[in-house]
């Protein structure tokens, strides 16, 4: 289906959803190795983590619509050229497309995305949160063993063309040869609250008991809105 919007949005499924308490995983280890692999050549591009913000909207907890997507990334914290990662506790909408198999949602040509807290903190994390970035960095779907296949499937190869495409972005920045890109976590409360990721033990066996819950779920389908 083809819709039109300010931007075109792109998301990620898996065959089940379930909504977990929401919390950030920023994953920026496997976010830096992703842009500074061989592709890039001498170029690598530094994902810079800054200070987690936390809005309190308990009724974008869940997103179960492409206004409720509208309206999270309505939000955005700081300038035009950072990048807003929002972490909620489920998503069934993007693009058009109602499914709770989503787990990612991102502009194309933009600088927001959501994602669900479950799996950003997951094995598939990285790759996740890559993914969506890439989305915001102008690249497409693109079908095969490759970073911005529709379906998460641990790879994360990005082409020279898309490295191409990546550095026209204005969201990479650069001095004297040093390229990164600003990255602000986004957390979607239900009411007010201290950010952090979780790092405490008991968070970390609750994230382990809702992983081998979940681990048997696959990546189904894709959409996305063009445009106009």
């Amino acid at each position: 289906m083809f819709l039109f919007i300010k931007r075109a949005l792109f998301c990620l499924l898996w065959l089940i959803g379930s909504a977990q308490a929401a919390f950030i995983s920023t994953n920026e280890a496997a976010l830096d190795a992703i842009y500074s692999q061989a592709s890039f050549g001498d170029r690598p591009i530094d994902i810079r983590i800054g200070s987690a913000t936390e809005l309190v909207f308990p009724e974008l907890l869940d997103i179960s619509s492409d206004v409720e997507i509208g309206q999270i990334f309505g939000q955005h914290v700081g300038p035009a050229n950072v990048v807003n990662f929002y972490f909620v506790d489920s998503i069934s909408a993007c693009g058009g497309l109602i499914s709770s198999s989503i787990v990612g949602c991102g502009e194309y040509f933009g600088n927001d995305f959501v994602v669900e807290s479950s799996y950003a903190a997951g094995p598939y994390g990285g790759e996740l949160l890559a993914h969506e970035l890439g989305h915001n960095l102008g690249l497409p779907h693109l079908s095969g063993a490759y970073l911005m296949n529709p379906f998460l499937n641990k790879q994360t190869l990005i082409t020279p063309a898309e490295v191409t495409r990546i550095f026209n972005s204005p969201l990479v920045q650069n001095v004297n040869d040093y390229y990164w890109i600003d990255i602000n976590p986004v957390l979607i409360v239900a009411q007010a609250s201290q950010v952090s990721e979780p790092v405490t033990v008991g968070l970390f066996m609750l994230a382990l008991v809702m992983l081998a819950w979940q681990h048997h779920r696959q990546v189904a389908a894709s959409t996305t809105i063009i445009v106009s």
